[in-house]
């Protein structure tokens, strides 16, 4: 018997679709099911209305394109020169330079208030979101609802800020439905995460709201605020510069970003750093992908601090360097 050609590809065509069918109905269905399990725990563990609940649910969408970005942050694929220099660039040095001149009181008031320095104020900002300018394009509904559906790693972080932001939105008087921010949910001009929202965010003109996306007033504030909840200690040093090389003492570089040494031990080791920190205190030798063939850095308490932030030491350098030169030139 003689099949022709046009016959195969006809059956071939008409079995990648089914397929193609198959999977997109078991995905709906496996959907359909997260969907009620989670209507079903904010409405029975939580107190949320159910219709509310349902109606926003009809309103999520699934964006795939998610699942990719958050499994290549810039943090995890690009070298430190190449993550730098996405940020030190002149353009939002200058940025910086005239955001802090038109902030210097609330910057100033934030420091004192938290003990956080105004360049790292800065630091931050500058690096979240380009002080302001890009808050995210995404719903941040349908970023968590996605990361709760298709990036089982972290699937059951991600439910927890699902259920914080229905709370945040309901006590801040927020459209859950619209508001929006990064892939991974982060939201404002400080990227704060629902919890973070929630736990950190501070009323900084004492309007009797928090609004981390158009007020700076209770952005920088809470910015500082973070950093003091999560250990900040003020007026000691950040990050020290070290005339040995990352291939001399090896050993002592890790992938560790909390402290595990003391500065008096690196001093032992052979470690040349000026600080002007106790030599009992905590200091990490911080490690980067490529060796430092010139110097390298000694990252003390509050370096770690800037890292519960964003748990990358790429991430935190780049903070303290931004903001270092934008101060430079403000001051």
């Amino acid at each position: 018997m003689i099949i022709k050609n046009s016959s195969i590809q006809f059956f071939l065509k008409t079995l990648a679709l089914s397929t193609l069918l198959l999977i997109s109905s078991v995905s709906a269905n496996k959907n359909e099911e997260l969907n009620q399990r989670l209507i079903t725990e904010l409405v029975k563990e939580h107190g949320f209305d159910e219709q509310y609940v349902v109606s926003i649910f009809d309103q999520i969408n699934y964006l795939p394109q998610l699942i990719e970005n958050i499994s290549k942050p810039a943090e995890k694929t690009k070298t430190w020169a190449e993550y730098r220099n996405i940020f030190m660039t002149p353009k939002r040095i200058a940025a910086g330079v005239i955001f802090a001149n038109q902030h210097q009181e609330l910057l100033t008031r934030a420091e004192n208030k938290t003990g956080v320095p105004k360049e790292i104020l800065l630091g931050i900002l500058g690096v979240e979101t380009y002080f302001g300018r890009i808050q995210g394009s995404y719903k941040v509904i349908d970023s968590l609802y996605t990361l709760v559906a298709g990036y089982p790693p972290r699937s059951d972080f991600f439910k927890k800020q699902l259920i914080q932001l229905f709370y945040l939105c309901r006590e801040q008087n927020l459209p859950i439905e619209s508001i929006k921010g990064s892939y991974a949910g982060a939201m404002g001009a400080p990227q704060f995460i629902a919890s973070s929202y929630r736990t950190f965010a501070i009323d900084g003109n004492s309007d009797g709201k928090i609004d981390l996306f158009n007020s700076w007033d209770d952005v920088v504030m809470s910015v500082g605020n973070y950093l003091e909840k999560n250990g900040w200690q003020s007026n000691e040093d950040i990050l020290s510069e070290s005339t040995t090389i990352e291939s001399e003492l090896s050993s002592y570089f890790s992938k560790t970003i909390k402290p595990k040494y003391t500065i008096q031990e690196l001093k032992h080791a052979g470690f040349k750093l000026t600080t002007s920190l106790p030599n009992t205190s905590a200091a990490q030798p911080i490690y980067l992908e490529e060796l430092n063939k010139e110097k390298s850095f000694i990252g003390f308490h509050n370096f770690y601090v800037i890292t519960t932030y964003n748990r990358n030491v790429m991430y935190a350098l780049a903070v303290y360097q931004l903001g270092e030169s934008i101060q430079s030139i403000v001051e």
